[in-house]
């Protein structure tokens, strides 16, 4: 999965749920305002991340940093219920997005799956002036009598 999916996939999420949390009694989470506030602008940057018009790197990144913040926020007994309500579903939902944020933002960018084990064109460089058969590269140099 590359960070720009994932920021698609958080985009719908978190703005699904941040226009749920504002709804009365749509929500099957505790919300209030404060917490669908976050999970809208945490979703209106995955969309932005993912047309380009920031890093989806880095957005992937952000979101591990602040999901983890929330999750563990929520998982501190006297902190959960102080400004916004971070406890029960919500922990699991903001530790598994954290979660795979992380892993998909500090996740090796290769372009290709092969480049892992090595560019293995490099070992069999021949000289330019050889071909794939191993003979002069112009053949009317090596066949006409000097």
């Amino acid at each position: 999965m590359t960070t720009r999916s994932i920021a698609l996939v958080f985009g719908i999420l978190y703005v699904g749920l941040g226009v749920l949390g504002m709804m009365p009694g749509a929500a099957h989470f505790p919300s209030n305002t404060g917490l669908s506030a976050v999970h809208l602008a945490m979703g209106l940057w995955g969309f932005a991340a993912f047309s380009g018009w920031t890093s989806a790197q880095g957005y992937a990144r952000a979101a591990a940093f602040v999901f983890s913040i929330l999750g563990l926020v929520g998982m501190v007994h006297s902190l959960d219920r102080l400004a916004m309500p971070l406890y029960g579903p919500n922990v699991w939902l903001h530790i598994g997005s954290a979660a795979i944020a992380g892993f998909v933002g500090w996740m090796p960018q290769t372009g290709e799956r092969r480049s892992l084990a090595g560019d293995r064109r490099r070992e069999r460089d021949v000289p330019v002036a050889m071909d794939r058969r191993h003979t002069a590269y112009d053949r009317r140099k090596a066949s006409s009598p000097a």
